[in-house]
């Protein structure tokens, strides 16, 4: 039986080995067929899933949201669609449900993987294939070995403790072109590559990422993962989309501020904003509560579905604010 895959963006620069593996090498070893979009539209992607009859779908969480959200779908029979594969961001578990909700005679599974290993360190084997294992990684690949180490002392952690995931395997790279500086710091004397990735791995063996090292927000010595609030927020009915950031803060050292797209139709208003601000307090530690809420037209991203921050952080450095409504009532405490 022949497959057939959609790429959902024609622009592939951000995403290199994934492409050259998934759309280029993958279908003809597996005798697959794939269709590729020369760019993406919401439209384009609908019609070529009825044309085509798509089976699977590759995509990436800006994508996902758009598929669960988006009215248009509801004009769509994309019930020939069996399989969806998720991957460049972490996918929370909000989205995940609604996803389920909207598809749920599908496969759900995720990827995680980086530039440097030249392909997947995990994914879901097929007997995981579904939505109850959907909010992890998944497995290590064949011939792949995966440790957890403490970010400040580098002491190896046990399963369930969160640290940086370091990995080696035959499909990692000897290091970087002329750039012995980066190589010696990232691709260890052990073998062992430094992802620059918050995750850990559980007792199943399930590998979970949490966030990118340097996006990690500081509030008086804890961590906090931006893709955590991120997720949380996108949960909430008025948000379409949403990015967190660090902001300075004099009491805290850092706070959480975020950026909110509101869906079509709703007004930015004081309202929504304090209610989003309680909606975090309610459902997280003080020291992951908001400092300020920011409505924004869109997040910036890259073409893989990347938050761009350094967009954000720039954003701020310059003192450029739109819409703001921040929280003075209370501050985190530990």
């Amino acid at each position: 039986m022949i497959g057939k895959y959609e790429l959902s963006q024609g622009n592939t620069d951000e995403m290199p080995v994934s492409g050259l593996v998934r759309f280029v090498n993958w279908p003809i070893a597996s005798n697959d067929e794939c269709i590729m979009l020369p760019q993406f539209t919401i439209t384009a992607f609908l019609d070529a899933i009825v044309k085509y009859k798509i089976t699977d779908l590759v995509l990436v969480p800006s994508i996902i949201i758009r598929l669960v959200r988006d009215p248009i779908v509801n004009n769509y029979d994309i019930t020939s669609v069996k399989r969806i594969a998720c991957g460049a961001a972490p996918l929370g578990q909000e989205i995940l449900q609604e996803l389920k909700k909207k598809m749920p005679w599908t496969g759900f599974r995720q990827s995680y993987g980086m530039t440097e290993s030249c392909c997947c360190l995990t994914t879901h084997p097929p007997e995981f294939y579904s939505y109850k294992y959907a909010n992890s990684g998944g497995m290590l690949l064949g011939s792949t070995t995966m440790k957890v180490n403490d970010v400040i002392t580098g002491k190896e952690l046990g399963p369930n403790e969160t640290g940086e995931l370091l990995a080696k395997g035959p499909q990692i790279a000897m290091g970087y072109l002329a750039n012995a500086k980066e190589t010696a710091e990232t691709f260890g004397a052990d073998g062992f590559l430094h992802t620059g990735d918050i995750g850990c791995i559980d007792d199943q063996g399930f590998i979970h990422v949490v966030d990118r090292i340097k996006e990690m927000i500081k509030v008086k010595g804890q961590q906090v993962a931006p893709a955590e609030l991120e997720h949380l927020l996108l949960g909430y009915p008025d948000v379409d989309d949403c990015a967190v950031l660090g902001v300075p803060d004099k009491n805290s050292e850092e706070r959480p501020k975020a950026y909110i797209v509101l869906r079509p139709g709703v007004e930015p208003n004081d309202v929504i904003a304090k209610a989003l601000i309680q909606y975090v307090k309610e459902r997280r530690v003080r020291y992951k509560w908001l400092k300020e809420i920011e409505y924004i037209a869109e997040i910036p991203k890259s073409p893989s579905g990347k938050i761009l921050r350094r967009e954000l952080r720039e954003k701020e450095k310059r003192g450029e604010k739109g819409f703001v409504v921040t929280d003075v009532s209370e501050r985190p405490k530990l």
